[in-house]
């Protein structure tokens, strides 16, 4: 899947990840991503510096997404908020973004998630918006081979 006219829309998802960074502070970076976990855009700051792959988190994302949406819906709560996993020295927070969309934000902190949440909702609420009206499926624009010519000689 792509993001059609990626410039433009790649350039404000950008600018939405690079303010989200800059505002709340214990934000170190985050990655969008398709749903079947393909980077469209990161923002890691600092955080590409310790090691951190946009390509594995962002897959990793998506599987972690797509499980917790299942057992949400096992559990009869709805469509899936967000996804949190705290490690001894930071979170990650996860946000479905639409349909074909995610968020997953790197946080530096084990405290309360409370700005990141704030933020990051409207984040998505953004992100959604820019992506659902450029996106396009590859195979909608793929284009099938003209079929062959039946061969005479099988009857």
């Amino acid at each position: 899947m792509t993001v059609e006219g990626s410039g433009a829309v790649r350039a404000d998802v950008l600018a939405q990840l690079h303010r989200m960074r800059q505002e709340v502070d214990v934000v170190d970076g985050s990655v969008v991503a398709t749903t079947d976990g393909m980077v469209i855009v990161h923002d890691l700051g600092d955080a590409e510096t310790y090691g951190v792959q946009p390509e594995g988190v962002a897959a990793l994302a998506a599987v972690s997404l797509g499980l917790s949406q299942r057992i949400t819906d096992s559990a009869n709560h709805g469509e899936l908020r967000d996804l949190v996993i705290r490690g001894a020295l930071g979170q990650v927070v996860m946000y479905a973004a639409g349909e074909r969309a995610l968020l997953a934000v790197i946080v530096s902190t084990t405290g309360d998630l409370t700005p990141v949440h704030e933020y990051g909702e409207r984040v998505v609420r953004r992100l959604a918006e820019l992506l659902d009206d450029d996106w396009q499926d590859d195979a909608a624009s793929w284009h099938s081979a003209p079929p062959l010519a039946p061969d005479r000689r099988q009857r």
